[in-house]
């Protein structure tokens, strides 16, 4: 029993340690990971604002082109839940738009020292002094 249980902790250290391995193709998936995210962030809040400008113009329009004075609270309530839409995409996506756009510059500069030290030798790289 216990050299099964062994065997079995054995393999799993060797799968663990195999998976965190520097590859290539890691980089690529969580580059466009990052891209994605990056992406999605852009849109949301593109369309955020977009959302957020309508809503206001319509909001403002409803106050100065009203004749007796006071405008239908269904439209007034209507159009303030597309200006709180439009903030509450713009909210969701800057973050994602920040946090894409930083993850995507790191994996690119890690993978750049990576090629960078696959390109080194074993003594190093530098200045060599031979006597």
């Amino acid at each position: 029993m216990k050299t099964l249980i062994l065997v079995l902790l054995l393999t799993i250290f060797t799968f663990s340690i195999n998976a965190q391995g520097r590859s290539s193709t890691l980089y690529v998936d969580a580059l466009k990971r990052d891209k994605n995210m990056e992406r999605i962030g852009t849109v949301l809040t593109v369309i955020g604002g977009v959302v957020l400008f309508t809503g206001n113009i319509l909001y403002w329009k409803t106050y100065n082109d009203n004749a007796n004075g006071e405008p239908k609270e269904s439209k007034v309530q209507t159009y303030r839940d597309v200006m709180f839409g439009g903030l509450g995409l713009m909210a969701v996506g800057i973050p994602l738009w920040a946090i894409g756009k930083a993850k995507e510059r790191h994996i690119i500069i890690e993978a750049e020292l990576v090629k960078f030290k696959g390109l080194a030798s074993v003594n190093g790289i530098g200045l060599k002094i031979r006597f």
